[in-house]
């Protein structure tokens, strides 16, 4: 059976050039990077290569650039670093309704700790409203953490404008971005734009899982969270992840080099399989942005009568891989899914819901294969399925 595999912002298959490097650093170059003689030196000539390359891509310099084992540390990373630097500035720190669970979660347990956790109002696309970020922002903000592209719906939020914002009203406030699903697809310059740290990862760019990246400003120092032998300019102590850092760097500098024109066929087959969906079927709606407003590889759809989760299983069944919108059985609409229940959807709405997202080596069978498919077992499941 042919595989169609269509939830890229889940992960990605790691590119040949991923994998021929990790193969190469693994067999021949396998030394520590803090060893001093020949072995340790070829080591550490992919480490510093790498930070080069993925500090090019943010148009920044090398030493802003951290390894780290996935974009959920480098979140958890960033806040915590940010509290603990400010902890004389004050207690409040702002976020959008639809953030990732690595920003969440650790924004949960501040608020725990006394923190005040302010939600920046959104419209009905997910979009940040900059007018409300401005009412919010005070004098004893001490953090705004927001995600550039989200996962679920592709919104994108602009980070490019809310720097500037952010630094005039609350100068003693730090700007983190998680650009997860954002970085080496779309332009992200934190020096220019004014965002104080930043988290990516690797396997959302044809890299391997595993490998992440922190972007910190230049002059900007937070603790240490993870003590030991003094990696990472004694930012973030343990032996270096070698064969994954200069995989991570192939892939990045891979997409980040052809990004226009892979993200524009990204956007092609995302608008065509939409067109093409909501011909064939009654009861297709997109949740979110406008599709040619959205990221170019994401696109969240609610089908009408059809459980999402139930809807997965039977693709599956053609080969077909893609997300549900909901992954648990609450009735609560922002336990189901935060970034859709911030578009208003109520609970059953969201168990309706499914991601779709593209990634550089999907091609027209693919949608082909998924409108097909939905053509077939949507009309189905409307009949002999209850929501």
């Amino acid at each position: 059976m042919t595989e169609h595999y269509l939830d890229n912002a889940a992960t990605t298959k790691p590119s040949e050039g991923c994998v021929a490097v990790i193969e190469k650093v693994l067999k021949d170059d396998w030394g520590n990077p803090s060893s001093l003689h020949r072995k340790g030196q070829e080591a550490e000539v992919y480490v510093k290569a790498a930070r080069r390359k993925l500090a090019q891509i943010l148009l920044t310099k090398e030493e802003s650039i951290f390894f780290t084992s996935c974009a959920t540390e480098s979140s958890n990373t960033a806040i915590l670093g940010a509290v603990q630097r400010g902890r004389h500035v004050g207690k409040h720190i702002l976020t959008s309704k639809g953030e990732h669970s690595a920003t969440f979660e650790v924004l949960k347990k501040l608020k725990d700790d006394g923190y005040e956790i302010e939600e920046i109002e959104n419209d009905e696309s997910g979009k940040i409203l900059l007018s409300d970020l401005k009412q919010k922002l005070r004098k004893d903000t001490v953090l705004v953490s927001v995600i550039h592209v989200n996962n679920e719906t592709g919104v994108i939020q602009p980070v490019r404008e809310m720097g500037k914002m952010i630094h005039a009203a609350s100068p003693r406030a730090l700007f983190h971005v998680d650009a997860t699903q954002s970085f080496a697809k779309l332009a992200l310059f934190p020096d220019k734009w004014e965002i104080d740290l930043i988290s990516a990862s690797a396997h959302k760019i044809n890299g391997p899982k595993g490998i992440g990246l922190l972007y910190v400003r230049r002059g900007l120092q937070l603790p240490s969270l993870i003590l030991g032998g003094g990696q990472e300019n004694h930012f973030r102590s343990g032996t270096e992840n070698v064969p994954y850092i200069a995989g991570f760097a192939e892939a990045a500098e891979e997409m980040w080099k052809n990004h226009e024109t892979l993200t524009a066929e990204m956007q092609r087959l995302k608008a065509r399989l939409v067109h093409e969906l909501t011909d064939a079927l009654p009861g297709i709606h997109v949740n979110g942005p406008a599709v040619e407003e959205a990221a170019p590889h994401i696109v969240n759809l609610r089908i009408d009568g059809v459980r999402s989760e139930v809807l997965l299983h039977a693709l599956e069944d053609d080969g077909i891989y893609i997300s549900s919108g909901s992954a648990c059985s609450s009735n609560k609409p922002g336990e189901k899914s935060r970034p859709l229940a911030a578009l208003g959807l109520n609970a059953q709405e969201i168990d309706q819901s499914l991601r779709v997202s593209f990634g550089r080596y999907n091609t027209d069978e693919d949608v082909d294969a998924f409108v097909a498919a939905m053509t077939k077992t949507v009309p189905v499941l409307r009949r002999f399925k209850r929501v």
